[in-house]
């Protein structure tokens, strides 16, 4: 069938305006309406200047705009469906994201609150540590106890033997206030007391003796400069005990009570050889354990009183023995009289030479001064009975005036002089102090003791027989003076700001005797590994 131009034209802009018009449709679905709107202007463009195109072409023309037009309408649905999708996952993300927020602020509410909680105990904790310090630091002040208890004796059941023998010179506490006194005593620790007490009791003669003795006593495992090396020497020189072979001693040893017991029997032998017997016969519950070596000691020690004994008693041979126990036997030994003795001022004060009296340097806890004359220094010796060791015996002379002292001192460097030559020269051989109002004149050559008291006799003086005592000592002035220039470096270095209060020899127990202001526990162990027993430091609470 044939159609004019006419309808030809209309039929074909028909076509091409609905084909168009779905394609603005589509295009202006995906916001791209500009580009449609020439695409359109451009088919009609060319459909006018085709007019005369055959029919199988409009056919083709027509087909291919149907088939665009229907990918233009996938197309548009794909976008949509994209815009549906990406909108529901907008939805989601979201919701979770609101959920997400929800949780958080509640995690973060129950993080303030459980902040706020331990906030709260924190406070409350660190409000009751304050407290507890405050407290502490508020607690009542340092008990002062009498000399001889210790802060850990004051409620012992042996506080009085501790005391008294403490008081005696006899037993020491540590330097923290404490006695210890559950602590077991150390072979070593015996021969200290006993040496203590052999040096107190003694006679002049028999110490000289035992002195004389003490080369002849060694042992591989006591060093010459272990503190108790001296104490060891004398307790075994004067036989009161022995080592535990020929070659060693076994200084750190605990000792058993039948061992102890056994060696403070030859201590009472060689002190109170006549102590009266209390009990002869003696049993004890247990005895068939006491070792066959020890028995006649044991027996010795508790017909005296001074060991408990009985049917219902048992020793305990094999049991270490405290020093709370040690004191209780010592004290049962010495106690008589020692303590009304420990009052009894007994200051130690050495003797300066005639070229020392005329200008010496004596230092105090705040400066130093220099003085003219031997009383100004004698004066800084501090006068406390805590930090000397009592004599042996009570004093019973009358106290010298200062020029009665200075004449003295004068009569006995004249006698001096005839076997040393100068005051100067006899410090290389002896120590001359003042203790218990008597002028003591301390010699190292024990041979040189008989020369000088025969030279002291000769005089006929009342004055020089009554009050000067001649004994032994292990060292000389100028060695005492080496000693105490050593002590003063080394303190010096170590304890900055301590002082040294007072030095002196202390003739009796071989050592200098130095008492301090301070001495950390570092200091203390360090003196002890230095000068051994040559120095006994104090600190002066």
């Amino acid at each position: 069938m044939k159609l004019n131009k006419l309808s030809l034209s209309l039929a074909i802009t028909l076509a091409i305006g609905s084909t168009f018009g779905i394609m603005n449709y589509a295009h202006a679905a995906t916001t791209n309406t500009t580009e449609t709107t020439s695409a359109v202007a451009n088919a009609v463009d060319t459909a006018e200047s085709k007019i005369q195109a055959t029919t199988t072409k409009a056919k083709a023309e027509t087909t291919a705009a149907k088939s665009k037009s229907d990918a233009t309408t996938n197309k548009v649905k794909a976008h949509a469906a994209t815009a549906k999708t990406k909108a529901d996952s907008a939805t989601s993300k979201a919701k979770s994201t609101a959920t997400t927020a929800k949780k958080d602020a509640k995690s973060t509410e129950k993080t303030v609150k459980a902040d706020a909680k331990a906030t709260k105990v924190d406070t409350k904790t660190t409000a009751k540590e304050t407290t507890t310090k405050t407290a502490v630091k508020t607690e009542k002040p340092k008990e002062n106890l009498p000399v001889g208890v210790y802060t850990d004796t004051k409620d012992n059941w042996a506080r009085n033997a501790i005391q008294v023998m403490t008081q005696a010179g006899y037993l020491s506490g540590y330097a923290d206030d404490t006695f210890r006194p559950g602590q077991v005593i150390t072979r070593e620790q015996a021969a200290a007391i006993y040496s203590n007490v052999l040096q107190k009791e003694l006679s002049e003669q028999e110490l000289a003796e035992a002195i004389t003795k003490e080369t002849a006593i060694s042992y591989s495992d006591v060093e010459s400069d272990r503190w108790s090396n001296s104490a060891i020497k004398l307790a075994g020189a004067t036989g009161v005990m022995e080592g535990t072979s020929k070659t060693a001693f076994n200084p750190s040893k605990a000792m058993n009570r039948e061992e102890f017991v056994a060696a403070t029997a030859n201590l009472v032998k060689k002190i109170k050889p006549d102590a009266a017997i209390k009990t002869e016969k003696v049993t004890f519950k247990d005895e068939a354990s006491i070792s066959s070596e020890y028995k006649k000691d044991i027996e010795y020690m508790a017909q005296r009183g001074y060991v408990a004994s009985g049917a219902t008693t048992d020793f305990n041979p094999t049991q270490a023995v405290t020093r709370a126990q040690a004191a209780t036997i010592l004290n049962r030994i010495l106690g008589d009289g020692i303590a009304s003795k420990a009052t009894t001022n007994t200051n130690a004060k050495p003797v300066a030479t005639k070229k020392e009296a005329t200008k010496e340097t004596v230092k105090d806890t705040t400066k130093t001064k220099t003085v003219s004359d031997t009383k100004a220094t004698e004066e800084k010796v501090d006068t406390s009975s805590r930090f000397v060791r009592p004599a042996s015996k009570t004093v019973t002379v009358k106290p010298l005036t200062q020029k009665q002292q200075e004449s003295l001192e004068n009569n006995v460097f004249t006698e001096l002089n005839k076997t040393y030559k100068t005051p100067e020269a006899f410090q290389d051989y002896g120590v001359m102090y003042w203790r218990d109002n008597q002028l003591h004149v301390a010699l190292k050559n024990v041979s040189d003791m008989d020369t000088v008291k025969a030279n002291l006799a000769s005089r006929n003086n009342s004055t020089v027989n009554d009050y000067v005592v001649v004994e032994p000592s292990r060292y000389s002035q100028t060695e005492y003076d080496v000693i105490e220039n050593n002590f003063r470096n080394y303190y010096a270095k170590n304890e900055k700001a301590g002082n040294i209060i007072t030095t002196f020899p202390d003739v009796k127990n071989n050592q200098l005797y130095a008492v301090v202001s301070t001495a950390s526990y570092e200091t203390q162990q360090g003196i002890s590994k230095v000068f051994g027993s040559k120095v006994k430091m104090i600190v002066k609470r």
